[in-house]
């Protein structure tokens, strides 16, 4: 999977947590911070044709376009206590990740940081994403572990590193936990109004494909 990132954490023995995520979480240098809005899924053509009318697709296609803005909004909600400037943010100039099977609409975001900042508030603004926590989460949070009634674990959760001066992490979705010779793969969509239940399992399918195809 391109442009991408790459992920393996094995904390002990016969246990690890992999992954290939799309979703930039965010990457600081000094008091510069650089994040993308990634949300909308379609998958890529067999064709040259098939894979831009797909793109066209998404591209107008409303409950798409507005599942994006969720995720825009919580990005711009986040850093409002927390920037001191905007460097980049134009909502209105949303575009395309293409990846290997399956594309997105993405939305880059560029900020500097008030003074002493840190990577924890970061993440404890950033997480969880619109994406994979809703928006706006402080009403979504509840619902959700209600209806799912199981334990996420480490899917969707902020991997990453931590430097002097630097710092960078990314949503661990498109994800699987190997324990002994056990493999759990985690995929999920974002349900909206005008979400069809088909099309959202789907695309579900489409991200976790790159695990699938390994035993096939």
């Amino acid at each position: 999977m391109s442009n991408s990132y790459k992920f393996c954490f094995q904390p002990e023995d016969n246990l690890a947590f992999i992954g290939a995520s799309p979703e930039l979480l965010y990457y600081r240098e000094g008091k510069k911070i650089r994040c993308e809005a990634v949300a909308g899924t379609r998958p890529r053509g067999r064709t040259k044709e098939e894979d831009q009318r797909y793109s066209a697709e998404l591209l107008r296609s409303e409950k798409d376009l507005r599942e994006h803005r969720y995720v825009i909004h919580s990005i711009e909600d986040a850093f409002k206590p927390l920037a001191r400037s905007v460097l980049n943010c134009n909502p209105t100039s949303t575009s395309l990740l293409k990846l290997s099977r399956i594309q997105h609409l993405i939305t880059p975001f560029e900020f500097e940081l008030k003074e002493n900042v840190s990577d924890a508030e970061l993440i404890g603004a950033l997480h969880p994403t619109a994406a994979v926590g809703g928006y706006p989460k402080d009403k979504t949070i509840g619902e959700i572990m209600r209806l799912e009634g199981f334990n996420r674990g480490w899917y969707a959760a902020p991997v990453g590193w931590v430097g002097r001066d630097a710092a960078e992490f990314v949503v661990a979705i498109r994800s699987g936990l190997v324990k002994g010779n056990f493999l759990s793969l985690y995929s999920g969509a974002g349900i909206i109004n005008g979400s069809v239940p088909e099309n959202e399992w789907d695309e579900m399918n489409y991200k976790i494909e790159m695990f699938l195809r390994v035993f096939t």
